[in-house]
Parts: structure tokens; C-alpha cells; sequence
């Protein structure tokens, strides 16, 4: 893998408390279906700064650069250098993760076997009861 190379990040920005957002990067891979996050390795976690504007529910989006005026950020504009830099952070995680192993692009059998595929909607369905549970013991 060229780290050089631009290459799509799935990111997930979810609340973390009622003020808080956190950025979640994961790698895409490709599928007979099509391209999908790998939601078994977090290459990165960011903090997002307040942003009063945003609406409590899970989101997702696609990050192609570390660069804040890159237009996949256009609508996220109050976070677009702190997605940028989580962006340029997961990156080399990335980077540093396919130099200590044998690329699993290069045998597509073993990239199946190792990733678990999630249907778009089901994560945020599952933070969701992850969230309703731990409201419901915090209420006792």
C-alpha cells in the first residue's frame, strides 16, 4: 500500500454525551456487494469539538483526504479540520498496520474470512440500544 495514496475512510460521528461528538474511522473494504466499513477495526477515535447545529442521531460519511477544504467535509464545515486531521491520524495507523502484515488485499480469501460485514443502518441501530440500555440503568 502506497501511504501517499488517497483512500476512503468510512467515518462514523456519534454523539458521546449530550455536548460531545465522536469521529470513529474505519478502513472500507470491498465485497461481492460492494464497499463497506470494516466496523471490527477502529483505526481511529476523535473527539469532535461543540457543534449546536447537529442532530443527536448517528451519522456516517466517506473522509478522502487530510486536507479541511477537500469536499467530502463540505457538510461538516464547523469540523472539517478536526476530521481532517482524524482523517491523516487513522491513515497511518492504516499505513503502519499494512507494512507489519501481508496486505489483506493481496489474498482476497483471507480479507472474507476476517471481516464481518454490516448492513448499512445496523451499527447506528445498535449504538442506539446500546444507548436506551445504558439510559435505562442509569434510571435505575
Amino acid at each position: 500500500m502506497d501511504p501517499s495514496a488517497p483512500r476512503a475512510l468510512a467515518v462514523e460521528l456519534h454523539p458521546h454525551s449530550p455536548t460531545q461528538w465522536v469521529a470513529t474511522y474505519y478502513p472500507m473494504v470491498h465485497t461481492p456487494s460492494g464497499r463497506w466499513a470494516d466496523v471490527t477495526w477502529a483505526l481511529h477515535q476523535r473527539c469532535m469539538p461543540p457543534a449546536p447545529e447537529l442532530a443527536a442521531a448517528a451519522r456516517w460519511m466517506e473522509a478522502r483526504g487530510s486536507d479541511p477544504d477537500d469536499p467530502c467535509y463540505a457538510n461538516h464545515p464547523a469540523w472539517s479540520e478536526a476530521l481532517a486531521a482524524g482523517y491523516a491520524a487513522a491513515l497511518a495507523v492504516l499505513a503502519a498496520e499494512a507494512v507489519e502484515e501481508t496486505s489483506s488485499l493481496e489474498n482476497p480469501d483471507q480479507l472474507r474470512q476476517a471481516s464481518i460485514v454490516v448492513p448499512a443502518g445496523q451499527l447506528a441501530e445498535w449504538v442506539l440500544d446500546d444507548l436506551e440500555d445504558e439510559a435505562a440503568q442509569v434510571r435505575g
